[in-house]
């Protein structure tokens, strides 16, 4: 079995997410899959370190990422200051011998906060703090490291290939660090040209010389960290990030009107559908072929209350109707959320969390918005909430809305965050067409007449009339109303449309299968039980395979919540809560509804994602006793 951790890093505006994107479709064209996650600062200014963190792997999906890896490829000293305790014992380090003699200070876009505490580590190790020592100490832990002077290698292949120019040459530093890097993983050069002319896209002379680049250093590496030989999958494969794999789930659910107000990290799910929903969804795709040129409108507004209200016109006008946000647009929406409930509109809202509060920390991930997406908007009314926990859960779930927006006649909040939405796999093919498109059929009238649109009903369910199609006349108003849509304060029709829309909460806790609620994994008698939600999915059940008799409950629907199922799973057995926030939110719901209290939680609230070791100590902590365990490790 293959399994290889690997890391990238390097001053972020030059080439560390192209060097990434070379990386994974090189191991991915080779028949390998790839699942890993890109981290980066809110302030671009040039110099702040990014990185890309993942797995390679002969099967899927991957263990989970923990918080060393096997392979590290340092683009600068400063990657290397910011990931000295991030290789594993027997691991493999690549960095520049040229910046050996450069310090802390040399890298004025380190922040203060990691400066001070690397100059204390540093001291206490009776050492400068330089490059070169910051290298010897990974050595001194086991780490093997490959020094190599790439500005002197780059000249030297610059001349072979007719490049001279010093900006020209520092450009290929990317293609560099992949070459060596795939080397060491046994990979043919020809598969990292593939990776090459995917990441550089049609600049023909461009990809010619950076393969030229990577077929010359490919050459002056003979260590070997693994031998990944060329294999042939066993599925068919797709190439995607999370943005993308549930911009194309809700496309393929029916989505035909995506409004929307930049802000990160939910930008890229609506661009993602503003370059494809005119053009073939997936041009690899031959499943995907049927819905090349479908007719859709994809709108950026002025602001998050235009993107929403937008939305909520294009759901009247009987689309089917989304958009995306994240925590501070979210707030901008909350009004028209509630109208929507009073108006009985299905709108999709894919939330992309990140951690907060206020701008907080624009580019990383949190899991705080959890009560706030359960409880947004005055007065109530019903709404669905489901947290997807992986790409491939992402990317059904994405449909599964789509449908229930439309069915139930409700806002429907997609909950997904930031580490979602920049973890990038290389990973089997989900089926577009494993999941119904449910479509209410509308009532349409031979000649035009009034219609009682919000009529009473068992199920709470509105009538379905489509404007310019069913020839109903009615009203749609944010005020209380009464079936045909006219604003009405009588007391006792007030009761029975409170009654009339609360009703829907029975009929989607009726009609939702139990798998869309909770999912369970581990043995039926496990003493303990672990529960979380969103995210962390991969990174616990790759922990459990070193935790027998451990289980797993996974929450996915978190509005109306399914206290009935949740408390099969939980009574009788400790729970362990794991999250991204401070308040253990989950771990609240859950009593709030069961009555169920936790006997653990370990939270994680400093931007970066829980990772599998995060879930071994969390445990182990658990086991000695801990009830509050507050996980701080920084990759």
């Amino acid at each position: 079995m293959v399994e290889v951790s690997f890391l990238v890093g390097g001053p972020q505006g030059k080439g560390v997410e192209t060097a990434s994107i070379m990386l994974i479709y090189a191991v991915g064209s080779a028949g390998y899959y790839v699942y890993g996650r890109r981290e980066f600062w809110s302030n671009i200014a040039g110099g702040r370190h990014s990185y890309f963190v993942g797995r390679i792997a002969d099967r899927w999906p991957p263990g989970g990422i923990g918080n060393k890896v096997r392979l590290a490829l340092f683009m600068d000293g400063h990657a290397v200051f910011e990931h000295i305790f991030h290789v594993e014992r027997g691991g493999v380090a690549v960095y520049n011998t040229e910046e050996d003699g450069k310090t802390l200070e040399s890298f004025t876009m380190i922040s203060r906060t990691a400066v001070e505490r690397l100059s204390d580590f540093f001291k206490r190790q009776g050492l400068e703090p330089t490059v070169k020592n910051a290298v010897e100490y990974m050595k001194s832990q086991g780490v093997k490291v490959v020094g190599l002077p790439f500005n002197k290698i780059l000249l030297d292949v610059g001349r072979k290939i007719g490049v001279t120019s010093p900006v020209m040459l520092s450009r290929f530093v990317n293609t560099l660090v992949v070459a060596v890097g795939a080397s060491l993983l046994g990979l043919p050069v020809e598969y990292v040209e593939r990776g090459v002319a995917f990441a550089l896209g049609r600049k023909k002379e461009v990809i010619e010389q950076n393969k030229m680049v990577a077929a010359e250093v490919s050459k002056m590496v003979t260590e070997r960290v693994e031998t990944l030989a060329p294999r042939t999958p066993e599925t068919k494969r797709i190439y995607w990030n999370g943005n993308e794999a549930v911009s194309v789930g809700k496309i393929v659910g029916g989505v035909r009107f995506i409004s929307f107000y930049p802000i990160t990290p939910s930008t890229d799910d609506p661009m993602f559908a503003e370059r494809k929903l005119p053009y073939p969804v997936l041009p690899v795709s031959e499943d995907l072929k049927a819905m090349e040129r479908v007719g859709a409108v994809v709108l950026q507004t002025e602001d998050e209350l235009a993107a929403i209200a937008a939305a909520a016109g294009a759901a009247m006008a009987g689309a089917r109707a989304a958009t995306a946000t994240s925590g501070p647009g979210m707030s901008l929406m909350a009004e028209t959320i509630s109208m929507l409930g009073m108006a009985e509109l299905g709108v999709v809202l894919t939330l992309w969390s990140r951690a907060g509060p206020s701008t907080g920390l624009a580019t990383r991930t949190g899991q705080h918005d959890l009560f706030y997406s359960l409880f947004i908007g005055h007065g109530e009314f019903p709404k669905i909430v489901l947290a997807s926990g992986d790409l491939e859960e992402a990317f059904y779930d994405a449909i599964k809305v789509v449908n229930w927006a439309d069915k139930y006649q409700v806002p429907v909040i997609h909950l997904v965050d930031k580490d979602l939405s920049n973890t990038f796999a290389v990973m089997p093919a989900p089926d577009p067409y494993s999941v119904r498109i449910e479509r209410p059929q509308p009532v349409v009238f031979p000649e035009e007449r009034n219609a009682n649109r919000y009529e009473i009903t068992k199920d709470g369910l509105p009538i379905r009339y489509l404007p310019g199609i069913s020839k109903a006349v009615y009203h749609v108003v944010s005020l209380e109303h009464d079936p045909e849509g006219d604003p009405d304060e009588d007391a006792e029709m007030v009761k029975k449309m409170y009654d009339k829309r609360m009703r829907k909460i029975e009929t989607i806790m009726r009609e939702i299968p139990d798998e869309d609620k909770v999912r369970y994994y581990g043995p039926p008698d496990a003493g303990t039980v672990i529960v979380s939600w969103g995210t962390t999915k991969l990174q616990i059940l790759s922990a459990l395979e070193k935790l027998p008799g451990v289980g797993f409950l996974q929450l996915r629907l978190l509005y109306p919540f399914p206290a009935d199922l949740v408390r099969k799973y939980l009574e009788g057995r400790k729970t362990l809560f794991i999250e991204g926030n401070y308040t253990a939110q989950s771990s609240l719901l859950v009593r709030m509804y069961t009555g169920i209290s936790a006997d653990g939680v370990a939270v994680k609230y400093n931007g970066r994602p829980i990772t599998t070791d995060d879930v071994l100590e969390a445990y182990d902590r658990f086991a000695k006793g801990e009830k509050r365990i507050e996980l701080e490790w920084d990759l």
